[in-house]
């Protein structure tokens, strides 16, 4: 039995609909019923689930992504991305479950030029991205541990970029987007189902996974605004044009090539993971 934590999140819903299909087994509460900043419960609640259904897997979803807001809510940005991960994989270290987090390219300061491997020091720049280090380096303690840092994530649970990007565009025939931050927009589908892939060669360790290619938030707003077939003016601008609290790298794109190999698959390229999340749009009558 799979236990999945951030389960009405981007990854967490695609890991639900993903092991729906497949006829793999999940427990998925949500946050109101399991709090995992609270230690003593969510081991309680953990040991309940493993007596009576045999938990195998933990993948722990939820975080705290608020990047800015992490610069004043401290204490809570920690909890989330950095105590609650350490205690997660402590109690499956005791009920011998493998353990899934995921991480984050903003642990990288972006003075690299070339995509980051997992060999690359993380030198973090924000609040949020120190306590991310944080997490990883306690989840990867415990011998049966998956740590999967990405990119730029987007998907239908929650708010993410692209979603702005066609909010920002309503009834506006102007925009400005910074082109000096450059990554991989990561399709949460495609997460879901790489990590799944990985999950099941318990080979653990330490992962990059982000689509392939690589854009800044400029292109992937001209991207997304050319499908869904915005006539509006979108012009360039710099990351200093729109201060903001938590600084950011410029250059963060993570290179998956050691998942794909021991996967043996590519990762789609990040546009058809934007055609495809469109489609979804559609589908749902989001767009």
């Amino acid at each position: 039995m799979k236990l999945i934590f951030g389960a009405n999140g981007k990854l967490g819903t695609d890991f639900k609909e993903l092991f729906d299909s497949i006829g793999e087994k999940y427990i998925a509460p949500d946050k109101n019923e399991v709090d995992i900043t609270n230690g003593d419960f969510l081991r309680a609640y953990i040991k309940t689930m493993h007596q009576n259904y045999k938990i195998d897997t933990i993948i722990n979803c939820a975080a705290y992504n608020d990047v800015d807001k992490a610069e004043t809510e401290k204490e809570l940005c920690y909890k989330l991305n950095a105590e609650a991960p350490a205690n997660l994989a402590m109690i499956a270290s005791e009920i011998g479950a493998t353990y899934i987090t995921y991480s984050t390219d903003f642990v990288f300061d972006g003075e690299k030029e070339i995509p980051y491997t997992e060999e690359d020091i993380p030198n973090p720049l924000s609040i949020y991205s120190k306590a991310k280090l944080e997490g990883e380096k306690y989840s990867l303690e415990y011998e049966k541990s998956f740590v999967i840092r990405t990119s730029w994530v987007f998907g239908m649970g929650n708010n993410n970029f692209c979603k702005q990007v066609i909010n920002w565009s309503k009834g506006k025939d102007k925009l400005k987007i910074v082109d000096d931050q450059i990554s991989s927009p990561t399709y949460s589908k495609d997460l879901a189902e790489y990590s799944w892939e990985l999950i099941q060669t318990d080979k653990y360790g330490l992962y990059h996974l982000a689509n392939d290619g690589e854009a800044s938030k400029f292109e992937q707003a001209q991207y997304v605004l050319k499908k869904i077939g915005w006539t509006g003016v979108l012009e360039r601008a710099k990351t200093e044009e729109f201060p903001l609290p938590a600084k950011r790298a410029q250059y963060s794109k993570l290179d998956s090539s050691k998942i794909e190999k021991i996967v043996d698959k590519k990762i789609p390229h990040w546009k058809i993971g934007i055609d495809r999340f469109l489609e979804e749009m559609k589908e749902k009558g989001e767009i």
